[in-house]
């Protein structure tokens, strides 16, 4: 969406419990990472992000399984202009990542843009993010353009706190904002 000179894009963050999606939120909104104490979240949370020019809404989906019912967000997932799908990156597991990914894959068009985090990178236990593009991505987002990013979203010495988190969400915004100007092609073609 545009209003005057200013962007307006809608983007969700969706992952599985404890993967850091409210810390990375909080860090885009507030340019350092939350408090140890950072409370999961519960249903979804809201926050407005200003990433350059453009104000971003970021819609944090609870990522307990409970919520694993698209019911309780099918309508951001169904509008958003972007996809953010964040992994715990010392993780050996992805079958509860995978079918988050996969259900939320069913609510979007093969034209949205995605970008996956692999988070917690700092961890000597993390797996790359070519390692995971590899071995879990590739094969579930067949068709879809995205790209991943090793990130820290809190790192407890504070040394790598907020690590690329920057570089993945301007990607991120270069990609809707190349979608948008496809779509305001497209209806003036039609016109």
């Amino acid at each position: 969406m545009q209003r005057g000179s200013e962007s307006i894009f809608s983007v969700v963050l969706l992952g599985t419990s404890g993967v850091g999606k409210s810390t990375i939120a909080f860090y885009l909104e507030h340019g350092y990472p939350p408090p140890r104490n950072i409370r999961p979240t519960i249903a979804f949370g809201i926050t407005h992000v200003v990433l350059g020019k453009v104000v971003v809404g970021l819609i944090d989906v609870g990522g307990q399984r409970k919520f694993l019912d698209f019911r309780y967000h099918e309508h951001f997932v169904r509008n958003a202009d972007g996809l953010v799908f964040i992994v715990d990156s010392s993780r050996r597991d992805f079958r509860f990542d995978e079918q988050w990914l996969t259900d939320a894959l069913t609510l979007v068009s093969k034209q949205i843009p995605i970008i996956v985090i692999a988070n917690k990178q700092d961890l000597l236990s993390s797996l790359s993010p070519e390692f995971l593009k590899v071995h879990f991505l590739d094969n579930l987002l067949k068709g879809y353009t995205y790209n991943v990013f090793g990130t820290v979203a809190a790192d407890p010495g504070g040394i790598r706190s907020g690590e690329n988190i920057d570089v993945a969400f301007y990607y991120l915004l270069n990609q809707m904002k190349l979608k948008h100007k496809v779509l305001i092609e497209q209806q003036q073609v039609q016109s």
